[in-house]
Protein backbone atom coordinates (compact mmCIF):
# COMPACT_ATOMS: atom_id res chain seq x y z
CA UNK A 1 0.00 0.00 0.00
CA UNK A 2 1.74 3.17 -1.15
CA UNK A 3 -0.72 5.84 0.00
CA UNK A 4 0.18 6.94 3.55
CA UNK A 5 -3.24 8.58 3.84
CA UNK A 6 -4.95 5.21 3.41
CA UNK A 7 -2.47 3.44 5.71
CA UNK A 8 -3.53 5.62 8.65
CA UNK A 9 -7.29 5.16 8.28
CA UNK A 10 -9.28 3.17 10.79
CA UNK A 11 -11.29 0.23 9.50
CA UNK A 12 -14.54 2.12 9.94
CA UNK A 13 -13.32 5.21 8.09
CA UNK A 14 -11.81 3.19 5.23
CA UNK A 15 -15.02 1.18 4.84
CA UNK A 16 -17.15 4.33 4.91
CA UNK A 17 -15.06 5.96 2.19
CA UNK A 18 -15.12 2.75 0.14
CA UNK A 19 -18.92 2.65 0.39
CA UNK A 20 -19.10 6.26 -0.82
CA UNK A 21 -16.87 5.48 -3.81
CA UNK A 22 -18.97 2.45 -4.73
CA UNK A 23 -22.14 4.50 -4.48
CA UNK A 24 -20.70 7.22 -6.76
CA UNK A 25 -19.52 4.68 -9.32
CA UNK A 26 -22.84 2.81 -9.28
CA UNK A 27 -24.71 6.02 -10.11
CA UNK A 28 -22.62 6.12 -13.30
CA UNK A 29 -22.37 9.90 -13.66
CA UNK A 30 -18.60 9.94 -13.13
CA UNK A 31 -16.21 10.98 -15.92
CA UNK A 32 -13.87 8.18 -16.99
CA UNK A 33 -10.70 9.69 -15.48
CA UNK A 34 -12.46 10.24 -12.16
CA UNK A 35 -13.90 6.72 -12.27
CA UNK A 36 -10.43 5.23 -12.77
CA UNK A 37 -9.00 7.29 -9.90
CA UNK A 38 -11.95 6.32 -7.70
CA UNK A 39 -11.46 2.64 -8.57
CA UNK A 40 -7.75 2.83 -7.70
CA UNK A 41 -8.52 4.54 -4.39
CA UNK A 42 -11.23 1.95 -3.72
CA UNK A 43 -8.73 -0.86 -4.30
CA UNK A 44 -6.37 0.72 -1.75
CA UNK A 45 -9.20 1.14 0.74
CA UNK A 46 -10.35 -2.47 0.26
CA UNK A 47 -6.76 -3.64 0.83
CA UNK A 48 -6.55 -1.57 4.01
CA UNK A 49 -9.79 -3.09 5.33
CA UNK A 50 -8.57 -6.60 4.51
CA UNK A 51 -5.23 -5.98 6.26
CA UNK A 52 -6.94 -4.65 9.37
CA UNK A 53 -9.32 -7.62 9.47
CA UNK A 54 -6.43 -10.07 9.08
CA UNK A 55 -4.52 -8.44 11.93
CA UNK A 56 -7.58 -8.47 14.15
CA UNK A 57 -8.30 -12.11 13.35
CA UNK A 58 -4.76 -13.04 14.35
CA UNK A 59 -5.24 -11.38 17.74
CA UNK A 60 -8.53 -13.07 18.56
CA UNK A 61 -8.39 -16.08 20.80
CA UNK A 62 -11.03 -18.23 22.36
CA UNK A 63 -11.35 -19.38 25.92
CA UNK A 64 -11.57 -23.12 26.41
CA UNK A 65 -12.19 -25.20 29.50
CA UNK A 66 -9.33 -27.65 29.90
CA UNK A 67 -8.78 -30.70 32.06
CA UNK A 68 -9.64 -30.14 35.70
CA UNK A 69 -11.73 -27.09 34.85
CA UNK A 70 -8.72 -24.95 33.93
CA UNK A 71 -9.52 -22.05 31.63
CA UNK A 72 -7.02 -21.55 28.83
CA UNK A 73 -6.74 -19.52 25.66
CA UNK A 74 -6.07 -20.86 22.21
CA UNK A 75 -6.08 -19.15 18.82
CA UNK A 76 -9.47 -18.86 17.21
CA UNK A 77 -9.71 -20.93 14.04
CA UNK A 78 -12.14 -19.34 11.61
CA UNK A 79 -14.68 -21.83 10.26
CA UNK A 80 -13.41 -21.39 6.69
CA UNK A 81 -9.87 -22.40 7.65
CA UNK A 82 -11.20 -25.44 9.50
CA UNK A 83 -13.25 -26.48 6.46
CA UNK A 84 -10.31 -26.00 4.10
CA UNK A 85 -8.13 -28.15 6.35
CA UNK A 86 -10.83 -30.83 6.33
CA UNK A 87 -10.72 -30.92 2.54
CA UNK A 88 -6.92 -31.26 2.47
CA UNK A 89 -6.18 -34.13 0.09
CA UNK A 90 -2.81 -34.72 1.76
CA UNK A 91 -4.60 -35.69 4.98
CA UNK A 92 -4.98 -39.38 5.83
CA UNK A 93 -8.06 -40.89 4.13
CA UNK A 94 -9.90 -41.23 7.45
CA UNK A 95 -9.70 -37.45 8.00
CA UNK A 96 -10.61 -36.26 4.49
CA UNK A 97 -13.95 -34.54 4.39
CA UNK A 98 -14.08 -34.24 8.17
CA UNK A 99 -15.74 -31.08 9.39
CA UNK A 100 -15.20 -29.22 12.66
CA UNK A 101 -17.12 -30.92 15.39
CA UNK A 102 -16.80 -34.46 14.00
CA UNK A 103 -14.53 -35.47 16.84
CA UNK A 104 -14.77 -32.90 19.62
CA UNK A 105 -12.14 -33.10 22.31
CA UNK A 106 -13.87 -32.36 25.65
CA UNK A 107 -10.81 -30.33 26.65
CA UNK A 108 -11.43 -27.96 23.73
CA UNK A 109 -15.05 -27.06 24.40
CA UNK A 110 -15.31 -23.25 24.14
CA UNK A 111 -16.09 -21.52 27.41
Amino acid sequence: MADPDVETLSYERALEELDQIIERLERGAVPLDDAIAAYERGALLAGRCADLLDRTEQKISQLVVGAGGRIAEKPLEPQQAVREAALDLTAPPARRGAVAGDDIDPDDIPF
